[in-house]
C-alpha cells in the first residue's frame, strides 16, 4: 500500500517530465531550429530532446550539423535544466518572483540533496544555482584560450560556453561533429578541464559546501562527503 500512495504522488512529476521531453520535442522539430537542408523527422527531434534533457549522450543526429543556432541554444538549455534539476530552476524562477515554494517542492528539493531538513532549502537552491554557473563559467573561460584562437571570437565562444555546460552536467554533447573532442586528444588543456567539470559536478553541493567551509580539513568532512570523495577517487584511479 505504502508503495501505491508513493507511486501515485510520483505520477505526476513523472508525466511532467515526460510532457516537457514531448513538447521540447515539438520546438526542435520546427523548421527553425534545423540548419538549412537539414530537415529533422520527429522522433529524431524528441529522441535529441530526451537525451538532452536526460544527459545521456546519445544521439540519432550529428548535432553540429542538424541544428541551426537556435536550435543548438535549445538543446543547451535542455542540457542546463537536466543538470541542474527542473525543479530547482522552476523554484529558483518562483524565488526571484518573490514566490513561496510549496511544501510539497520543499520536501523535493530536500531529498534531490539529500539534505538532513527542509528548513533553509531555498537557500539551499541559490547556493546550488550560483555554484553551477560559476564553475561553468570557469570552465567556459579556460575552454576559450583555446577554442577561441582556432575558431575566433564567435564560433570560440559558442564551442567554449556549450561545451563547459555539457562537460559539466555529464551530458556528452558537443558541437565539433563526428569527431568530437578526439582531435584534442593531446591537448592537455581541454582534456583537463573537461575531466575538471565532469569530477566536480559529480561530487555533488554537499561535497562542494564541505570543501569550501571545511577547507583541506578532511576529518571535519560530513561522512557523506568523505564516503563520495574516496569512492570517486579510487574508482578513477
Amino acid at each position: 500500500a505504502t508503495n501505491v500512495r508513493a507511486a501515485e504522488k510520483d505520477a505526476p512529476a513523472a508525466l511532467g517530465f515526460a510532457g516537457e521531453i514531448f513538447v521540447d520535442g515539438l520546438i526542435l522539430w520546427l523548421p527553425f531550429c534545423s540548419a538549412p537542408g537539414q530537415a529533422v523527422t520527429f522522433p529524431d527531434a524528441v529522441f535529441t530532446a530526451a537525451t538532452s534533457v536526460c544527459v545521456t549522450g546519445l544521439s540519432t543526429v550529428v548535432m553540429a550539423v542538424q541544428w541551426s543556432p537556435i536550435g543548438k541554444a535549445v538543446i543547451l538549455c535542455l542540457i542546463q535544466i537536466g543538470g541542474i534539476g527542473l525543479i530547482a530552476l522552476a523554484n529558483m524562477i518562483f524565488i526571484s518572483l518573490r514566490r513561496k515554494i510549496s511544501l510539497k517542492n520543499r520536501r523535493i528539493i530536500k531529498e534531490s540533496y539529500n539534505l538532513d531538513e527542509m528548513g533553509g532549502v531555498v537557500a539551499v537552491v541559490r547556493s546550488v544555482v550560483k555554484c553551477v554557473f560559476l564553475a561553468e563559467g570557469i570552465g567556459a573561460v579556460l575552454y576559450a584560450f583555446c577554442f577561441v584562437p582556432e575558431f575566433g571570437i564567435k564560433k570560440g565562444l559558442v564551442h567554449a560556453i556549450f561545451l563547459a555546460v555539457s562537460a559539466f552536467c555529464n551530458a556528452g554533447i558537443d558541437l565539433f561533429g563526428e569527431t568530437s573532442l578526439s582531435v584534442y586528444v593531446s591537448n592537455p588543456l581541454v582534456n583537463i578541464t573537461t575531466i575538471g567539470l565532469i569530477i566536480v559536478s559529480g561530487l555533488g553541493f554537499i561535497v562542494w559546501d564541505d570543501i569550501w567551509h571545511n577547507r583541506l580539513k578532511f576529518r571535519k568532512y560530513s561522512l557523506h562527503s568523505k564516503i563520495v570523495i574516496i569512492s570517486t577517487t579510487v574508482l578513477v584511479f
